[in-house]
């Protein structure tokens, strides 16, 4: 990655938080911006039948959060400036 841009990157306190749509646990499609959790189920109120997983936003976040090893190639460079 280019230098100056590493440096305005910092500067600017540039950050990638952990999100659902980073997380191993999470089943989103492309393109769209809800999915679902595969760790976290729940019994829904107004339906019968097994426990459901847990829908989920893109950009949400839990302590149970993973980083994806599909993540990692996307994220490339930016890693460094992935937020523990």
């Amino acid at each position: 990655m280019d230098l100056n841009k590493v440096r305005e990157l910092k500067d600017i306190g540039f950050k990638i938080v952990p999100t659902c749509g980073l997380c191993k646990h999470s089943a989103i499609g492309p393109m769209v911006s809800f999915g679902t959790c595969s760790i976290q189920t729940y019994q829904h109120l107004k339906h019968t039948g097994p426990a459901r997983q847990l829908s989920i936003h893109r950009s949400g976040w839990c302590p149970k959060f993973t980083i994806a090893p599909r993540a990692l190639p996307d994220l490339g460079a930016f890693m460094e400036f992935m937020r523990n």
